[in-house]
């Protein structure tokens, strides 16, 4: 980052953009065509900057793939970022609309919902900051992550860090993950004699499943139609079941939690159907933690199926829903706050290279006319230095106000606004004197 600072005096000020798809706008499928891993970033970030993307994030959970950047020229990169987002969808064919783009002020605060929990399938839960730091380690090792973004990133961290800390937005994900254990105890008893299957990748699911834990569960079994399950299986050290082993799965399991949000049911009413038969009419208890959901509404009608949306388990969660919306608009509040902020900061920053230029350019006009009028004395040399200064403006202003256009008069209004501002005038009523010339 060192001469950060100095480069924005020469250069237009760097602009956030984010490309990517969510849980959102993608399936599942197309998510996963899209994701890399920790081992993968680095050839991601590359083929970025030999793109001519400098600054770059490479942000992949279960739930979304993005790529995160600060540029000058954000309308430019943001196309090349999502041309290599594309580029990993092979022969996969996306909606337009699977992969958005933002700018400005959406970009960070998209960024800052994100990194507060606020863009979750369940608000609020803990898993996605640790990704996002993560995504900014791997990022940073990859010497692609500097300058703008690197404070947009920050303050990012910061803001999550203090949502966290002052609001209970936390809490209530980790009750709707613990009231599906409490029904699962209400259904089968102790957890120790129970098996649990856990079908996709979504980070709810993974919320979910981690309560089913540390309750005692038995057995954690994961499957899924993903090309990453047994690789995600293996990092969390659970155990691995073959997706198409999913009948023999089901029929094995107590509780199954699903959260792929594949776009498709993946679990229908003759898989329950023949499950329960092979469990001899034990009753099942299914968690649909998945947007869109990933088991057949139909399967709650059968007598020893209990079936429950992520809805239900965060309704029966809440004491109140005006307790849980109550945090989630303090958290949001604390967001428009930060964004005020970080405003703040940019206009700073970007009056830097207007002040540069401006002093840069007093200064050619100051030797020019020392240069010409080498004996004038004090008073005669600023006499002329600030006729010289203000002689172009003066006959902007005079052409503008000739021309007597209605844009051309808003021009003159907002000129003469920014100057009451800039140098503490109050012109309105005053008239102009001197015709800003040297001689």
């Amino acid at each position: 980052m060192e001469g950060g600072a100095h480069s924005r005096s020469s250069q237009a000020p760097e602009r956030p953009y984010v490309v990517g798809a969510s849980f959102r706008t993608a399936t599942a499928g197309i998510r996963d065509r899209l994701y890399f891993d920790a081992d993968q970033i680095s050839g991601v970030l590359t083929a970025g900057r030999d793109g001519g993307l400098g600054s770059l994030l490479g942000l992949a959970t279960c739930d979304r793939v993005e790529l995160i950047g600060c540029s000058a020229a954000p309308e430019v990169d943001i196309a090349k970022a999502e041309a290599l987002l594309r580029q990993r969808l092979g022969d996969t064919v996306a909606p337009d609309n699977a992969l958005y783009r933002l700018y400005d002020i959406d970009a960070v605060r998209h960024v800052y919902r994100i990194a507060s929990a606020l863009d979750s399938q369940m608000v609020g839960e803990s898993q996605i900051l640790g990704q996002f730091k993560d995504a900014i380690e791997a990022s940073t090792k990859a010497e692609a992550v500097h300058g703008e973004l690197d404070r947009l990133l920050q303050g990012a961290l910061t803001l999550a860090k203090r949502v966290r800390s002052t609001t209970k937005i936390g809490e209530g994900a980790v009750s709707a993950a613990a009231a599906a254990v409490k029904i699962a105890v209400d259904l089968h008893g102790p957890m120790e004699r129970c098996r649990a299957l856990l079908i996709g990748l979504g980070e709810t699911g993974w919320l979910i499943a981690e309560q089913f834990q540390n309750a005692g569960i038995g057995v954690l079994n994961v499957t899924g139609p993903s090309r990453r399950t047994e690789r995600e299986a293996a990092r969390r050290a659970v155990l691995f079941q073959p997706y198409d082993e999913l009948a023999k799965a089901l029929a094995a399991a107590d509780i199954v939690i699903t959260c792929s949000g594949h776009g498709r049911y993946l679990v229908d009413r003759a898989l329950i159907e023949d499950a329960l038969e092979r469990r001899r009419r034990s009753p099942q208890l299914i968690v649909d933690a998945a947007v869109p959901g990933d088991v057949d509404p139909d399967v709650g009608n059968l007598a020893d199926a209990f079936l429950y949306t992520l809805g239900d388990i965060e309704r029966l969660a809440e004491k109140g829903q005006l307790d849980r919306k109550a945090e989630a608009l303090e958290a949001e509040a604390m967001v428009e706050a930060a964004l005020t902020e970080w405003r703040r900061e940019q206009a700073e920053l970007e009056g830097v290279p207007g002040l540069v230029a401006l002093r840069e350019h007093f200064e050619r006009v100051r030797l020019e006319v020392l240069s010409r009028h080498p004996n004038a004395g004090p008073q005669e040399a600023t006499r002329l230095v600030v006729n010289r200064i203000l002689h172009e403006p003066s006959e902007v202003l005079r052409r503008i106000a000739a021309e007597g256009e209605s844009a051309d008069l808003r021009d003159t209004i907002t000129v003469n606004r920014v100057l009451e501002r800039l140098f503490g005038l109050s012109i309105h009523n005053e008239t102009t004197s001197g015709d800003g010339s040297d001689e």
